[in-house]
């Protein structure tokens, strides 16, 4: 597959470090308001996904202290870098997508200690995403094969794009081998490319598709379509869930209710999320409705990493097929919705 590389790649450290509520570890003495003594866990964010918000507003609204927790916020660019950030222990837990999560799993086998043990985003209507799908250009509306020919389709090599872009171009008969690639890895410098018009096609969902659609893509096939549905996953080692299961658990209780407060008031937290992390109000809010919640762990979320696990051992992202499902942890779910909650579906042997 051609690999066209361009503009900026973003680094795979820290972007910021922010404690939300207090300073310091869990062992340090720190108490909220009213005297309770807070437990700090240290999360690995993404930036501009779900989490990123969730945890800022809980913390604004002390969602977070009332389950005794002290926040503690570390952001990257990526899955692949929160996954980093646990393994080599500066965080605790972390999200990431499908690809990510089964692609990290696969490389790792003889010493990886990751553990998923919930969901946070994924399904949508109809099984994928709720709005987007695969744009092109123009010129390319009516004639998907000059594609072929063209500049090629930002991917993200190593991330979720890739298996989407895969899932996408097979959908409206084409050979995914033989469409470029051009690495983008950040939403601003994809959005300059295909305003330069240097971009043949991309897949997009929510604010950032319809500024597509504003520079001329046209939509040739919808996510809902093609069965794009990208599914993020909470995931932690095994030493700090089996130590800290209780912790986990309320951390999920916590994500939960900022999560509810967010869709509660959406216009209200807008300007707030608009302020801290420089989105448009509107971009927010329309980015924010696209996103189904799923707390906890379905069977849909297993069968969909397992999906994503087929295609990466077939497509020689590693060597060693393996049953996704031991990496699977109900624990801390367990601990947060009770063993019979209809949170949890998912069989594990």
């Amino acid at each position: 597959m051609k690999i066209k590389k361009l503009l900026a790649v973003f680094a795979a450290s820290t972007l910021s470090l922010t404690a939300f509520v207090g300073c310091g570890d869990s062992d340090d003495g720190s108490t909220a308001e009213d005297g309770t003594e807070l437990r700090t866990l240290r999360v690995a964010i993404m930036t501009g996904q779900a989490d990123q918000y969730a945890t800022y507003i809980g913390a604004e609204q002390g969602i977070f202290e009332k389950y005794g927790i002290e926040l503690s916020t570390a952001e990257y660019a990526a899955g692949i870098n929160t996954m980093d950030a646990v393994q080599n222990g500066t965080a605790d837990t972390g999200l990431l997508a499908d690809f990510a999560l089964v692609n990290r799993i696969g490389n790792t086998l003889e010493d990886t200690n990751i553990v998923a043990f919930s969901e946070l985003t994924g399904g949508g209507a109809g099984g994928g995403d709720n709005s987007g799908g695969l744009y092109v250009a123009e010129e390319y509306a009516d004639n998907l094969e000059g594609l072929y020919d063209s500049e090629g389709i930002i991917t993200n090599i190593g991330t979720v794009s890739e298996y989407q872009n895969w899932q996408a171009l097979t959908y409206v008969g084409l050979d995914p081998a033989k469409v470029a690639n051009i690495n983008s890895t950040d939403q601003s410098t994809s959005l300059s490319l295909v305003s330069k018009g240097e971009v043949g096609a991309v897949v997009a969902s929510g604010a950032t598709a319809e500024r597509y659609e504003e520079y001329g893509m046209v939509l040739a096939a919808t996510s809902q379509e093609i069965g794009i549905s990208t599914r993020s996953y909470l995931m932690t080692t095994t030493d700090f869930l089996d130590d800290n299961t209780e912790l986990l658990g309320d951390y999920l209780n916590a994500v939960v209710e900022s999560v509810d407060y967010i869709s509660d008031h959406l216009d209200e937290v807008a300007p707030d999320i608009s302020t801290k992390f420089g989105i448009e109000e509107d971009d927010f809010k329309s980015n924010w409705n696209n996103l189904q919640f799923n707390f906890g762990f379905t069977e849909e979320g297993a069968q969909k990493l397992e999906a994503v696990s087929a295609w990466a051992l077939e497509n020689g992202k590693y060597d060693t097929e393996y049953d996704v499902r031991d990496f699977i942890d109900l624990s801390a779910a367990e601990a947060a919705f009770g063993e019979d909650s209809d949170r949890i579906t998912v069989e594990l042997s």
